[in-house]
């Protein structure tokens, strides 16, 4: 009979070789951006109206708005805000849900449900806006990640349609993008000029005709597919083809007549007024952003859109240009070389640290490699809990770098006396290691109660400061580890 059997070295050499493989997977692999993204259970929703007071617009746009969104379930708190800003009235209206609500569900219902008040809305009034909330804190960073400016000799309409039938339908097939926003330009709009004369004939009513309009073009949920790594939200969205689709519009059938809307009104193809004028070098312009899914990656994102945008330059019109207004990833590149170079510099410190008070190459190599294993650790963890790598998490594993050298130094000081004392190297070690475990633990446990205030802290940034508490800690739980076995 043959008998297997594994030592325990070569498990444990197994054992981090599957860590390191696993670290450097989740290193390639983990989401990157500037800052932490929100789940908030939180919206903010905003509205402009041109030249209106605080107290109308409070009266004619807050609170039909405020009594919309109270019909959304799960709604718990809301706060609205009526003031004037730079000529225009503002509303700016914070709804908190519970803390379990399906935020994509709860986003879309309040989109579906605002669409259908646009009427019942002052016409001056912009189209109410649905934003996840942003902290103060954190505002002025919050943005979207890429956005262009397109300029040209042609009008402010022509530059606008085609952001958004060519550049935006392109964007949009991008794994990742989420959304693409323009600015500029006039809207298209539709106008019916209504014969009160020929309605009174047909015994039609001005409101009847406005909801048969309105059901023209409408959203509707239709649930969402869940892959694992992103849900997506689904809906079923009905689009007017063209002005000819409202004058053609059967308004009523009483009698087996037909008649259509433009029986009884004059439609017109137009834009709406101008707002403001935006030029680069005396041409029209116009600008874009773009919005990416949570949880992807910010770096390759970006490589991706820019890539889309290469490969469309040729069916840009003649003498159009494309400027780049902001871009997140660069900032995030830099951001992670500064820390790369910091975290580089830190590491041979360390090492040269350890090489002098030592004196051995390979004791500082053995406590060097306690670092990368328990970085590699932490990594796997903010991978698989769905964190991402940002200024705070990284700062995290910063944090963690003296922290995790101290437990390595004193488990292998303490193993290389009793070698010393001629004990054989299995004794030494597992004896070593055991004289130093209650000393280490307690010395371990009573730094990582310094951030347990982290998961009480009160208010919005909360979120944002637990993922860098639950890394540092991983990562000192994890040197615990190391230094137990590795060692």
């Amino acid at each position: 009979m043959i008998r297997l059997s594994i030592k325990r070295p070569v498990a444990t050499t197994m054992t981090y070789a599957v860590v390191a493989v696993l670290g450097v997977t989740a290193w390639q692999n983990v989401p990157i951006e500037l800052l932490p993204d929100t789940q908030l259970p939180q919206l903010t929703v905003t509205s402009q109206w041109r030249g209106a007071s605080p107290e109308v617009t409070e009266a004619f746009l807050t609170s039909p708005l405020e009594a919309t969104i109270q019909q959304i379930r799960g709604v718990e708190k809301i706060r609205s805000r009526s003031d004037s800003r730079d000529g225009f009235g503002t509303a700016e209206i914070t709804v908190e849900f519970e803390r379990d609500a399906d935020m994509d569900f709860v986003r879309l219902e309040l989109s579906e449900r605002l669409i259908a008040l646009d009427d019942e809305l002052p016409e001056e009034a912009t189209t109410p806006r649905v934003q996840p909330y942003i902290p103060a804190e954190f505002r002025d960073q919050a943005q979207e990640f890429l956005s262009y400016t397109v300029t040209g000799p042609y009008t402010l309409e022509a530059l606008r349609t085609h952001v958004d039938d060519v550049i935006a339908a392109e964007l949009l097939q991008v794994d990742g993008v989420a959304e693409v926003v323009a600015r500029g330009g006039r809207r298209r709009v539709l106008e019916v000029e209504l014969n009160q004369d020929r309605l009174r004939s047909l015994g039609l009513s001005i409101n009847r005709i406005r909801t048969q309009i309105s059901e023209l073009e409408y959203v509707t949920e239709a649930g969402a597919v869940d892959d694992g790594s992103q849900r997506r939200v689904l809906a079923v969205r009905q689009r007017i083809g063209s002005a000819q689709d409202v004058r053609d519009m059967v308004v009523s059938s009483e009698g087996g007549r037909l008649v259509r809307l433009s029986d009884i009104a004059i439609i017109r193809d137009t834009f709406e007024e101008a707002r403001g004028y935006y030029r680069i070098d005396g041409l029209p312009a116009v600008s874009f952003e773009v919005v990416r899914e949570l949880g992807t990656n910010v770096v390759e994102v970006a490589d991706h859109v820019k890539a889309r945008l290469a490969e469309i330059e040729s069916i840009h019109p003649s003498g159009t240009r494309l400027i780049v207004d902001r871009d997140e990833s660069e900032e995030v590149k830099k951001q992670l070389t500064n820390l790369r170079s910091r975290a580089i510099m830190a590491a041979l410190v360390i090492f040269v640290v350890l090489l002098l008070f030592l004196r051995s190459f390979r004791s500082a190599a053995i406590i060097f490699t306690t670092i990368a294993f328990s970085v590699l650790i932490a990594l796997n963890v903010i991978y698989f809990a769905g964190f991402t790598l940002n200024l705070l998490t990284l700062m995290g594993l910063a944090m963690g770098f003296g922290l995790i050298v101290d437990n390595a130094i004193v488990v292998l000081e303490n193993v290389y006396r009793r070698r010393n004392r001629g004990e054989a190297a299995e004794i030494a070690a597992e004896k070593g290691a055991r004289e130093v475990l209650l000393p280490i633990l307690a010395s371990t446990l009573t730094t990582l109660i310094v951030f347990i205030p982290f998961v009480y802290m009160q208010g919005e940034l909360r979120i944002y400061y637990i993922p860098l508490a639950i890394v540092v800690g991983i990562s000192l739980l994890a040197s615990l580890a190391v230094a137990f076995s590795f060692i």
